[in-house]
C-alpha cells in the first residue's frame, strides 16, 4: 500500500491543475485582504449607519404627527423611533471609542426589537429589521462583550480577525470548489485506460491513492489560506484568538474565534469528502466532467435559490452544505421555521459517506469502475 501511495503521489504532484488550483486559493485569500481594506468591511460606523437608514425607513412606514410616549404613534412606531435614537448614540458611541457605552445601547436595542417583534403592524417594517434569531445572537454577543471588557472592534487585517471573517463565509463557495476540484476525478482514468494497465499497483490501490492524494491537496488547499495570512501577524500583529462570535448551535452560544475556526475546518473536510465521493459516483454514471459539476452545483443551489425546500425536506445533507448559514440559526427565519443544526449535518453527511463508499465498493464488485 505504501508503494501505491507513492505512485499516486507522483502521478498527481505532477498534475498542473492541482498547482494552479492552489495559486486560486493563494489568489482569493490575498484577494480577500484587498477587499477589507477597499469596502471598509468590519467597520462598525458604517454598518450602524445603515441601521439607522433602515430605521428611518422603517419609520416612514407610519404616519404619525407625535412620536413621544402619549403621542398618537403605535407602540411598534414608538419602539421604532427609540431604536433609531439608540442607533444614533451607537454611531457616537463608537466615533468616541466608548466600548461600554456601545455595548450598553445594543443590548438596549436588542431588547427594543425583541418586544417588538410581537406588537401590531410588525409585518410592515420587518424585512427592514434583523430576524428573531439574528436578534437573540446580538444580545448574546454584545452582553458577553460588555462583561468581558474586550475591546469594540477587531482588526480585520490582523491574523485571527482575518481568519474568523474568511472561515465565517467560506461555507457559501467551499462545497463548488471542491466540486469543480473533484468533478473530473476518475475521468482520465476512463479516457487512458491503457495507460493505468501500465502502473505497478492493482486499479482499486490506484484509485484509492487518488483519493488520499485529492485529500491531502484539500488539506493543501486549508493550509495556504494560513499560509497567505501569516504577513498579517507582521504588519498589524496577530489579534486576539479568544475573540467571540454568536453562533446558533440548537441554542444560541458564544464561541471563540480558534473554535469557530476550528469547527469550520472540520466541517470543510467531511464536506470535501462528501463532494470527492459523489463525483466518484457520477463520474461513473455520467461519464463527463461538465455534467457530473452540472448535477452537483445544481443540487447545491436548489435549496439556496429555493429556501421552502430546506422546510420541506430538512434533512437533506444538501442543505448543510453551507454550514456558515446553518450556524447563524438561517433555517430559523424561513417562512415555514426547521430547527436544524450542524450536528445533526454532520451526522447526515457522514451517514452519506459512509452509504456512497458503499456504493463505489459496488462498482468495484460489479465491474463499473475497473481496469479495462
Amino acid at each position: 500500500m505504501i508503494q501505491a501511495l507513492k505512485v499516486g503521489l507522483k502521478i498527481e504532484l505532477t498534475n498542473r491543475k492541482n498547482l494552479f488550483l492552489l495559486f486560486i486559493v493563494a489568489l482569493i485569500t490575498v484577494g480577500m485582504m484587498f477587499y477589507i481594506e477597499s469596502q471598509s468591511a468590519g467597520n462598525q460606523i458604517v454598518e450602524k449607519t445603515g441601521d439607522f437608514y433602515s430605521a428611518q425607513a422603517a419609520l416612514t412606514k407610519f404616519q404619525v404627527i407625535d412620536a413621544s410616549d402619549d403621542g398618537d404613534g403605535s407602540d411598534l412606531y414608538k419602539s421604532l423611533n427609540k431604536q433609531k435614537i439608540a442607533v444614533a448614540l451607537q454611531i457616537a458611541a463608537l466615533k468616541m471609542q466608548n466600548s461600554k457605552m456601545y455595548y450598553e445601547t445594543s443590548i438596549e436595542i436588542a431588547e427594543l426589537r425583541a418586544k417588538a417583534f410581537d406588537m401590531e403592524e410588525y409585518d410592515k417594517v420587518a424585512s427592514l429589521m434583523p430576524s428573531r434569531i439574528k436578534n437573540t445572537l446580538n444580545h448574546m454577543y454584545f452582553s458577553h462583550l460588555l462583561k468581558a471588557e474586550q475591546e469594540m472592534t477587531p482588526n480585520l487585517l490582523q491574523y485571527f480577525p482575518f481568519l474568523l471573517f474568511f472561515f465565517s463565509i467560506v461555507g457559501a463557495g467551499w462545497y463548488v470548489f471542491i466540486s469543480f476540484y473533484t468533478s473530473s476525478i476518475l475521468l482520465e482514468d476512463f479516457e487512458h485506460s491503457s495507460l493505468i494497465k501500465g502502473y505497478p499497483i492493482r486499479f482499486d490501490q490506484y484509485i484509492f491513492t487518488k483519493c488520499v492524494t485529492y485529500f491531502l491537496y484539500i488539506i493543501g488547499f486549508i493550509v495556504v489560506v494560513f499560509a497567505c495570512a501569516v504577513p498579517l501577524i507582521f504588519i498589524n500583529g496577530a489579534g486576539d484568538a479568544s475573540y467571540p462570535i454568536a453562533v446558533y448551535v440548537g441554542q444560541p452560544a458564544i464561541y471563540s474565534t480558534i473554535h469557530y475556526v476550528a469547527l469550520s475546518i472540520s466541517y470543510m473536510i467531511i464536506i470535501a469528502i462528501f463532494a470527492m465521493l459523489l463525483s466518484i459516483i457520477l463520474n461513473v454514471l455520467l461519464k463527463n466532467m461538465y455534467l457530473t459539476l452540472f448535477v452537483q452545483s445544481i443540487l447545491f443551489f436548489l435549496p439556496e435559490v429555493f429556501p421552502s425546500m430546506i422546510s420541506f425536506m430538512p434533512y437533506s445533507p444538501f442543505n448543510f452544505l453551507n454550514f456558515n448559514k446553518i450556524l447563524s440559526g438561517y433555517p430559523l427565519e424561513l417562512a415555514a421555521p426547521v430547527d436544524i443544526t450542524m450536528t445533526t449535518g454532520l451526522i447526515i453527511l457522514l451517514i452519506c459517506i459512509a452509504l456512497m463508499m458503499l456504493v463505489i465498493k459496488t462498482f468495484f464488485s460489479t465491474g463499473k469502475i475497473a481496469r479495462t
